[in-house]
């Protein structure tokens, strides 16, 4: 009974922080109905599907793929968000180093960042530490509670940083100083390494969910067509199960979005899970382009449709 009872608690933790979650967002309508959305809009695609004679199995990964959308869109908001925090982090910082340079003090130095017009989302968030610090609480406390909801690495590595620095007594001034140049040749970094990797993720995502899919497609039709000719001119020959064909073609395209998916990220980022919500999305789009091309190429051959 008590492992029961710390499992529900447990449950309920984890929704809770998924509901924070979903709350920094910005999106005004409750986490339910979000979810609910998508629901609805995904049992009407897989109704749609069905009405077309697209096997159960196309179906079941279009309605997974809809409704991961549920959880990626959060997380891609979340990370733009991250983005533009890091990207405004070094200006902010060395507007507060300027400010106590000039005599200011770190609530007036806070109080010229929090503005988000000026820093976007980090001038909210600055807002906030500004409100917590004329509470009464600790700059250095403030300043480690907003890294932490910020969910930028960069930003809590930089409190960190400036924490230990108070503490050990140097001049938050200089401190600042020398971690937004520190924070600027970090973000020129990662700039420079995703602009290096465009045309690698191009070609990977081009050729993996895009051109193998439409060939293949396009060469099974030609194989249907083929072997219902020869059937009709030789009754007694041996079919080909072009059906088992299918099959092989769809696990190959499934296991080839995997891992597709996989290099983009370690290409792109150093880490192969980085986009690893998005598969069920990149499946769903290559079977979708499989099957457009199995419809062209009878349009253009005439031939008849493969029934499985």
């Amino acid at each position: 009974m008590t492992s029961l009872q710390e499992a529900k608690e447990k449950i309920a933790s984890e929704y809770e922080k998924i509901r924070e979650y979903y709350a920094a967002t910005g999106f005004t309508f409750s986490f339910e109905m979000f979810i609910a959305a998508f629901a609805v809009l995904a049992l009407l695609v897989s109704f749609v599907l069905l009405l077309l004679n697209l096997d159960v199995f196309e179906v079941a990964i279009a309605f997974v793929a809809i409704m991961s959308f549920a959880v990626s869109i959060p997380i891609s908001i979340r990370e733009s968000r991250i983005a533009e925090v890091e990207k405004n982090l070094p200006d902010a910082l060395k507007h507060m180093a300027l400010v106590l340079k000039a005599g200011g003090t770190v609530e007036n130095a806070l109080e010229e960042v929090a503005i988000p017009d000026g820093y976007g989302q980090l001038g909210s968030d600055f807002k906030k530490a500004l409100f917590r610090l004329r509470r009464g609480q600790s700059f250095e406390a403030v300043l480690t509670k907003t890294a932490d909801e910020s969910g930028s690495l960069l930003l809590r590595r930089t409190a960190s940083i400036i924490v230990d620095a108070r503490r050990a007594g140097a001049g938050l001034a200089d401190v600042l100083f020398a971690i937004s140049d520190d924070a600027k040749d970090v973000l020129h970094i990662q700039r420079e390494r995703l602009s290096r990797t465009v045309m690698h993720a191009i070609f990977i995502a081009a050729a993996s969910i895009i051109i193998a899919p439409f060939i293949f497609g396009f060469a099974l039709s030609v194989i249907n067509f083929i072997v219902v000719n020869m059937l009709k001119a030789l009754p007694s020959a041996k079919p080909l199960d072009v059906c088992a064909l299918n099959t092989t073609f769809v696990v190959f395209l499934m296991s080839q979005a995997l891992i597709a998916t996989i290099a983009l990220g370690i290409v792109r980022f150093g880490k192969g899970g980085k986009y690893l919500l998005y598969i069920p999305v990149l499946i769903l789009v290559s079977l979708l382009i499989f099957e457009g091309a199995k419809w062209a190429s009878n349009s253009i051959v005439g031939g008849v449709g493969l029934i499985c």
